[in-house]
């Protein structure tokens, strides 16, 4: 038996046919100790075309308040 592993946009849920369809976003918080290390929390998430226009939209507009205040 084999094993078919396909990628899901993380905004709307539709399934991403091609690497080239997917947007790739990853966001890490600052370095902390964890007791043991230096370390960070990380995500890994990926858009659609439509997902991905839809949240540089919102950054944009976010960005443009933070200009004016």
């Amino acid at each position: 038996m084999s094993i078919k592993q396909i990628h899901v946009c993380d905004g709307c849920g539709k399934v991403l046919e091609k690497n080239s369809d997917s947007y790739h976003l990853n966001l890490k918080t600052d370095r902390f100790w964890n007791s043991v290390e230096m370390d960070y929390l990380e995500k890994n998430l990926e858009f659609c075309e439509f997902c991905a226009r839809d949240i540089k939209n919102s950054l944009v507009k976010i960005a443009n308040q933070l200009k004016t205040n």
